[in-house]
């Protein structure tokens, strides 16, 4: 006795179905095709602020560090940070969005906290980026 509330024939067009979309949006990230009204980040393009690298002082525990967007492109959406080999020892993201301590939110800059429960090792630093777009039109 089947539990489910589908026939075989139905359970297997189904299946069928899904198999396709599988394959379709498969094949569709493999060319590099984009859904309509989907804009994707150039690295370096309109939007990205530019790399700023943060010297983190040895034996730190805590930092926040956060990057505002310029008024053209007032909407952070995502950001980006690289520690190096020593800033990667004992490390511990702790918020990684947009600045959530300030009111209103503050959804032109995005944030990042990060720890370093022993401690941040000599030589430590971290690049940061932010992408911003113009917002809704």
């Amino acid at each position: 006795m089947s539990l489910s509330p589908f026939s075989p024939r139905e359970v297997a067009a189904r299946r069928r179905s899904r198999s396709l979309l599988t394959f379709v949006l498969t094949g569709a990230v493999a060319l590099g095709v984009t859904l309509p009204g989907v804009s994707h980040a150039i690295p370096g393009g309109k939007g990205w602020q530019g790399r700023y690298t943060l010297t983190i002082p040895t034996g730190q525990v805590d930092q926040f560090f956060h990057y505002a967007c310029p008024a053209a492109y007032p909407v952070a959406t995502s950001g980006g940070f690289l520690p190096n080999v020593a800033a990667k020892i004992g490390m511990v993201v702790l918020g990684d969005g947009p600045r959530l301590d300030i009111t209103p939110v503050g959804y032109n800059e995005w944030s990042w906290i990060i720890g370093w429960p022993s401690g941040a090792r000599a030589g430590s630093t971290i690049s940061f980026d932010v992408y911003c777009v113009a917002g809704p039109a």
